[in-house]
């Protein structure tokens, strides 16, 4: 950015009067002592009156900027240029993040929209921000794909070079879900973020889980059959007999009935 003023810096005890530098990745002062702080390296960027505090792992910074300059050095600072543009993240837009704890990106989008839920995703939610660090945490995917609407984008928020999670493993984890990948962002130095939407296609329809079945056992294996018990067994005899009672009242008549039959038509 290359941005200019003249200013008071106050770290700890130390004051001193110099000139802030605002650049396109860090922040630099010169005056009595030097400060170099990358915008990676800052946990909170605030407003205080006049002055911009920054936080960092080894303390507070105050730059006395006056309040119309602190407040712009603000925003640049937490909105990096064209990073929520190439996000399609909008005034209006519904956000919901898991996982992401790039404290910069989140201050800047409460301030980019008003209506961000996190650590939660809302069912029907448009635009879905996951932060995943391990090929592990990728099998949320499926969960987070089913809460998204047919014309939303889930995007996977991952660290650069990592051993841990690859791009080949977002990809997969996208094509089991159900998702095609159709842009990458570079999110900041250390992080990449990948895009996803539901195949237009695919939109409308009810995704059902596949079904499983067992395969048949080897041969050889041996089936185990449940014993009946004598109790079951005594009970099945009645029905057993029954049902031999039955067939012999309705089956054919025996061969000596037949012949005696026979005798008797002929007499007559």
């Amino acid at each position: 950015m290359g941005l200019e003023a003249e200013c008071n810096a106050r770290v700890g005890k130390r004051t001193s009067a110099g000139k802030a530098l605002l650049e396109t990745e860090r922040l630099i002062f010169q005056g009595e002592f030097r400060l170099d702080i990358p915008f990676d390296q800052m946990k909170s960027v605030t407003v205080d009156g006049a002055a911009l505090v920054l936080r960092t792992d080894d303390g507070e910074t105050r730059l006395e900027l006056g309040a119309p300059l602190a407040d712009r050095w603000s925003r640049l600072i937490k909105e990096p240029k064209g990073l929520f543009e190439k996000l399609e993240v909008g005034p209006e837009s519904r956000v919901a993040v898991v996982d992401v704890r790039d404290t910069l990106f989140l201050t800047a989008l409460r301030e980019r929209t008003a209506s961000v839920a996190e650590g939660r995703v809302p069912e029907g939610a448009p635009l879905i921000f996951f932060g995943a660090d391990t090929r592990d945490a990728l099998r949320k995917v499926q969960l987070l794909r089913a809460r998204l609407i047919d014309t939303g984008a889930l995007w996977i928020v991952r660290p650069k070079g990592s051993k841990a999670i690859s791009e080949a493993d977002v990809f997969e984890a996208f094509r089991t879900a159900g998702l095609v990948d159709t842009k990458v962002v570079a999110f900041s130095k250390t992080h990449t973020a990948h895009k996803a939407v539901i195949p237009v296609e695919m939109r409308g329809r009810v995704r059902r889980p596949p079904v499983f079945s067992l395969p048949p056992p080897p041969p050889g294996t041996v089936v185990n059959v449940p014993a009946v018990s004598s109790k079951s067994a005594t009970s099945a005899k009645p029905t057993i007999e029954a049902n031999k009672a039955t067939v012999a009242s309705v089956g054919p008549k025996p061969p000596a009935a037949n012949k005696v039959a026979a005798k008797t038509k002929k007499r007559r």
